[in-house]
């Protein structure tokens, strides 16, 4: 029995704590808050043995094994390794750090410590996904062409300069936060080099991203176009196409309905969406592998290296960065 520990008690932490109860051996016991009130009002609720009012303490616990990272990805890093020092797996938010040199940063650390690190990129392990992987690895389509996915929440209007989502110094905007999503899926499809790059971005008056749009080229013409967005809502299916047809996933990041030439495919997932991601990364310690087989360091590090070249291209630079 894996026993989980989560680091941060904010929204997010609550769709972990309900869907690891459909999880065969796995156990929430532990939350762990830098305010203690609301580490014991979360362990209060899912009815857990502990609650801790800092991480370093929860870290130290020899009651967990494995911790779920809630927190902004701006903290990813430091709290990723924490735990890791203390030899307990972490199964880190995406994204799973803010830049490429934070993440192999993490990397080094889960080798150093033997230690599972996997980033918690919930959509890939959907039955929707793994069907569209399915198809496409089978070739019965034939070669790609080109793909569209956006996905965005009209999210600022009436939001505060100094929350998170609008915040420089917690790495806040669209890309980072929602931009993940379309590249972190269509790069699950798609693994071609990529011979053009282009993106072009709008921004709010605190300097983060309000909407991003990434052209992408490949050597053999193919082409795809990836946006993201906190200033409208951005809800249409995600569209691939192939010489002989085409894919299309309804609601892409939590698909449930797929497409695939006019053959409607219901696929539902578990709970709320993240029961086969955890049920993943159990099976992953029980096993004994220090990568996750679909969340390899390898993926991880593509999809954290096209939102680098984003922002590189966009001028979107962190203070603390």
């Amino acid at each position: 029995m894996i026993r989980f520990g989560i680091v941060g008690a904010g929204v997010i932490a609550h769709t972990f704590a309900k869907d690891i109860k459909l999880v065969e051996g796995a156990v929430l016991v532990a939350i762990a808050s830098r305010n203690i009130n609301k580490a014991n009002d979360f362990r209060e609720e899912y009815n857990l043995d502990l609650a801790f009012g800092s991480y370093e303490e929860m870290a130290l616990s020899n009651s967990i094994d494995a911790v779920y990272i809630a927190t902004p990805h701006n903290f990813h890093k430091d709290q990723s390794i924490l735990f890791m020092n203390n030899s307990k797996h972490v199964l880190c938010e995406k994204p799973i750090s803010v830049n490429s040199v934070e993440l192999e940063e993490m990397i080094k650390n889960a080798k150093k410590n033997k230690v599972l690190l996997m980033e918690a990129m919930w959509t890939r392990y959907l039955p929707s996904f793994q069907k569209v992987k399915e198809v496409v690895e089978s070739n019965v389509l034939g070669k790609f062409k080109k793909a569209y996915l956006e996905l965005g929440w009209s999210l600022i209007n009436d939001y505060s300069v100094d929350k998170r989502l609008l915040n420089m110094d917690l790495a806040g905007g669209s890309i980072l936060d929602i931009g993940v999503y379309p590249i972190a899926c269509f790069r699950y499809i798609n693994k071609q080099d990529i011979s053009k790059f282009n993106a072009s971005a709008s921004f709010h008056n605190t300097g983060v991203d309000t909407e991003c749009i990434i052209d992408l080229e490949f050597n053999d013409g193919s082409r795809a176009k990836l946006k993201s967005s906190i200033k409208e809502t951005l809800m249409k299916d995600a569209i691939f196409e192939f010489d002989n047809g085409k894919i299309i996933m309804n609601r892409f990041h939590s698909s449930e309905s797929i497409y695939i030439n006019g053959e409607h495919f219901n696929l539902p997932f578990k709970g709320l969406g993240f029961v086969h991601e955890i049920e993943s990364f159990v099976d992953t310690i029980n096993k004994g592998l220090l990568e996750d087989p679909i969340m390899t360091y390898s993926e991880s590090r593509d999809i954290m290296k096209i939102m680098d070249m984003a922002r590189n291209e966009i001028g979107l630079k962190y203070p603390f960065e």
